[in-house]
């Protein structure tokens, strides 16, 4: 069934006013009395379900009362679907809503069947066959209220939105539902919805602060839009699984920002532009913003602004895999309250958002108040502006973002021909996550089962290929090149770079520890396509009694292997030195594990999931060695609402460490722990002050200041003995706790000096502890991190920066010539106990996983205990 056309713009979709009826007319629009739903007269308008209008102020719908609402709207309008897409990180629905015109949604698979033929661009489809076949379908729109919970202000328009959706039946409501399925993401964060508004509603007519003072993810909080390279998250694969499944040509996410940012932020988007977003994507999305930026005009909206904002268009970790796809990405960013939903004002006088009128602001605001009711306002108009301008070319969407950009991804450019991620690279488990991650993305991967050549080169059978020419081609580019900063990501000539809204790189192999091999001329006679199901180690032998099990610690999954061996309670020792068996050499941090059948029961399972080998033989080595502190405990400093922190705790849990959040109450007797693990962005004025007991309940009293009291424990927990761990910025808290005997030379003034979120080249030293299994040289994640001049000889550096050489790996940065020679990873000791800090952002979001090698040392090796080469095989066989 073709859809209705819609030939004309019908520019008058909304109104400034707030009641159910609020629609402008446009000229010659014909609203058809009643409704084509059979029991839309059924369907409540918000005011009635939930008690109060959309918008209005201190007052904020429940998620579970918004979802029985919109469970209620599918019951009884045959436009609107409900489902459940997943399940959140705490065990919550992730709710998605269909909206279409009946006849669409009764021929949805059709619809999406169509729309995935148009974009395979190896569907054999001419360009007028491709048009031929965008005339029988409908594209689809993605419409997502919320991501970052905070922002509360986007769902009540939404609410407000499908309701109008679902009732009335005007031709411009029928024109949209006819020529569009919106796919509708009410949160992207259900488990922030219920934290941030239970907890908003919970406190009204209290003295305690309004505002969810934690991370309102479990894991990541804000950072829950920096997921895109990783997918490390539920939620975050749970959206990519819809952009998969449903081919979006839109996706249309709705923000907030600052109380004193723009009324409403619409593209154009800012730079740099990256060089593997397609221009369809980028010029679609910058037009809908001019769009909804006259609309608003029209409609006397004041302070909506555009341009010199936003530039996420040069990191995947932003924008996610959609706009590879077609989808072209479409952001709103409207000014925030007070406390979530009460009105703003300076205290000046001055409006929110005072500025000049100029060409990026039109009609700047002036009233001296901003009220949730005007977020509510904008944020309907933003939908229905985009609802309406896509529905009306609905053809030259589908053709334009499905069909053409996906083409270009097939067509030869200016990067590698394919990488070639050469055999028996260092990390097996680096590249199993590799190849996952390209699975969650939808990247074809090849593995040679003949030899590969490029020019002279030649690479062994086992190598993957990968190639820049596959439907995912343009996101293979993105986040395995070396990213050269654009030098042209100015305003003029002579005016100042402009740097990105995110980060400066996300190179994936660098991240990950591979070496990965830009390549044109590949020849390869046989490949077979893989998943990470098909990365896998020969199982592991059986050791004889008086054996042992030898791993190498030349890997970031070395600590699945330690953690499931301490959860079964067999030992686990660590070589001090390097050692040979029969010829073959192993490195220092070796795990050496005593032979028997728990073992290697352990051993074959964690081998199976990481895809480490695990050595079998006779005999025991004579090595000096450590024995780490069976189930060795961990205590993570992590500060409240601190997303690094948060980070850690999804690492600590990913890897099975054993750890519990330090409280206030544990400073009067931190023995419980053997290593106690500072977060980044956990300060002294964090520890000391915290949260104030009297501005939130008794559950969030756990992040409480302990006081000077608390703070000289800490240092005295370390020089009794303790394992302190310390990295990023903690770093710093770390020196200024213990009085290390350490210099930050890192330059402060930006003009001289700027490196942020970048890859700089380091160097490690194997030998030392801390650096166990790490390569002697290999990027790190930096980001304007400490570094080091070292005042004492007996502090231990187990990583620097060059001498001399080019410190820029990937990435943006000048004047970093300043860190060359300085330390970066020291263990120094104090009095009975040890600190290790590493300046570098080494567990940042979780990116570089390279170096969570180095935690996994530090945290584990602090605690253990000495073993003589003598002794050792006495130790495995349990003496």
């Amino acid at each position: 069934m073709k859809r209705m056309s819609a030939k004309r713009v019908l520019v008058g979709l909304t109104a400034v006013t707030l009641g159910a009826a609020a629609l402008v007319v446009a000229p010659g629009d014909v609203r058809v009395g009643g409704s084509a739903d059979a029991a839309a007269a059924d369907i409540p308008t918000p005011e009635e379900f939930f008690g109060f209008e959309m918008g209005t102020t201190g007052k904020l719908a429940s998620f579970d009362d918004v979802k029985d609402y919109f469970q209620l709207v599918a019951t009884e309008s045959d436009s609107v679907e409900y489902d459940v897409a997943g399940t959140t990180t705490m065990g919550n629905d992730y709710p998605i809503l269909r909206v279409s015109s009946p006849e669409n949604l009764q021929r949805l698979d059709e619809i999406l069947e169509i729309n995935q033929r148009l974009a395979d661009p190896r569907s054999g489809l001419s360009e007028s066959q491709a048009r031929t076949l965008a005339a029988e379908s409908v594209p689809v729109y993605y419409l997502e209220a919320t991501l970052h919970s905070s922002e509360v202000g986007n769902l009540p328009a939404l609410i407000d939105v499908i309701h109008r959706l679902s009732t009335e039946r005007s031709e411009t409501v029928q024109n949209v539902l006819d020529n569009l399925v919106i796919l509708v993401v009410p949160s992207a964060n259900p488990d922030g919805q219920h934290l941030m508004v239970d907890y908003f509603n919970e406190t009204a007519g209290t003295d305690y602060n309004r505002v969810y003072p934690d991370l309102y993810h479990k894991y990541v909080g804000h950072d829950n839009n920096r997921d895109w390279i990783f997918f490390t998250q539920a939620e975050s694969r749970i959206r990519t699984e819809l952009e998969q499944k449903y081919r979006p040509v839109i996706l249309h996410f709705m923000h907030q920002a600052g109380a004193n940012n723009p009324r409403m932020w619409l593209p154009p988007f800012d730079e740099p532009l990256g060089p593997n977003v397609d221009s369809i994507v980028i010029s679609a999305a910058n037009a809908l913003g001019a769009e909804i930026a006259n609309a608003a005009a029209e409609e006397s909206l004041p302070g909506v602004s555009t341009d010199d904002a936003y530039g996420i268009f040069w990191n995947a970790d932003v924008f996610g895999t959609g706009p590879h796809r077609g989808a072209s990405l479409f952001l709103h960013e409207i000014a925030s309250v007070r406390d979530l939903a009460l009105p703003f004002s300076n205290d000046d006088g001055t409006p929110p958002g005072a500025t000049d009128r100029t060409m990026r602001t039109f009609d700047p605001y002036t009233d001296q108040e901003w009220t949730l009711e005007q977020i509510v306002e904008y944020a309907k108009l933003s939908m229905y502006t985009g609802l309406q301008s896509v529905a009306k070319d609905a053809d030259d969407w589908l053709f334009n973002h499905l069909y053409r950009v996906n083409q270009r991804n097939m067509e030869p450019d200016d990067g590698p021909e394919a990488y070639i991620v050469p055999a028996d690279q260092r990390d097996p488990y680096a590249v199993k996550q590799l190849v996952e991650i390209f699975d969650i993305a939808d990247v074809e991967v090849d593995r040679a089962l003949s030899t590969v050549r490029v020019g002279r080169d030649t690479y062994p059978a086992g190598s993957y290929v990968i190639w820049s020419q596959q439907p995912m081609g343009s996101w293979v580019d993105q986040v395995l090149e070396i990213d050269e900063y654009p030098d042209q990501a100015r305003k003029c000539a002579d005016c100042p770079l402009i740097m990105p809204y995110s980060e400066t790189t996300d190179n994936l192999g660098m991240l990950l520890g591979l070496d990965v091999h830009p390549a044109d001329g590949v020849r390869v006679a046989r490949t077979e396509r893989v998943t990470a199901d098909d990365v896998t180690a020969p199982a592991p032998d059986v050791a004889p009694p008086g054996g042992a099990y030898l791993v190498s610690p030349t890997t970031y999954g070395l600590a699945h292997v330690i953690t499931a061996l301490q959860d079964d309670d067999v030992p686990v020792l660590r070589a001090t030195a390097g050692f040979d068996v029969d010829g073959d050499e192993y490195a220092p941090g070796t795990v050496v594990v005593p032979a028997g059948e728990a073992a290697h029961d352990v051993l074959a399972e964690v081998s199976e999931l990481t895809a480490l080998p695990v050595t079998a033989v006779d005999t025991a080595p004579a090595v000096d060695a450590l024995e780490l502190e069976p189930s060795t405990t961990i205590g993570l400093i992590r500060g409240a609402n601190n997303m690094p922190g948060g980070w850690l705790m999804w690492l600590a849990d990913t890897y099975g460490l054993n750890y519990e959040v330090v409280e206030a109450d544990d400073y009067a007797d931190l023995s419980e722990f053997d290593t106690i693990l500072i977060a980044p962005g956990v300060t002294r004025k964090r520890i000391v002050e915290g949260l104030d007991p009297a501005k939130y309940p008794e559950r969030f009293h756990w992040a409480r200041g302990v006081g000077e009291q608390g703070w000289q424990a800490l240092a005295d927990w370390v020089t009794d003995g303790g394992n302190l761990v310390a990295v990023g910025t903690a770093a710093e808290t770390a020196r200024d706790l213990l009085d290390l005997p350490l210099a930050n030379a890192t330059p402060t003034k930006r003009e001289a000096f700027n490196a942020p979120g970048t890859l700089l080249n380091a160097q490690f030293d194997p030998s030392s502890p801390a650096t166990w299994g790490m390569p002697a040289s290999w990027p790190v994640w930096y980001y304007n991190s400490p570094a080091y001049e070292v005042t004492d000889d007996t502090a231990t550096v187990a990583s620097s920066y060059p001498t001399d050489g080019e410190l820029l790996a990937s990435g943006y940065a000048h004047g970093e010539d300043a860190l060359h020679g300085l330390a970066n990873i020291v263990t120094v000791e104090v009095g009975d106990g040890v600190a290790t800090v590493a300046g570098a952002d080494i567990t940042f979001r979780s990116w570089p996983r390279v170096t969570w090698t180095v935690v996994t040392n530090a945290v584990f090796n602090g605690p253990a205990t000495a073993v003589a080469a003598d002794d050792v095989a006495a130790r495995l066989a349990g003496g």
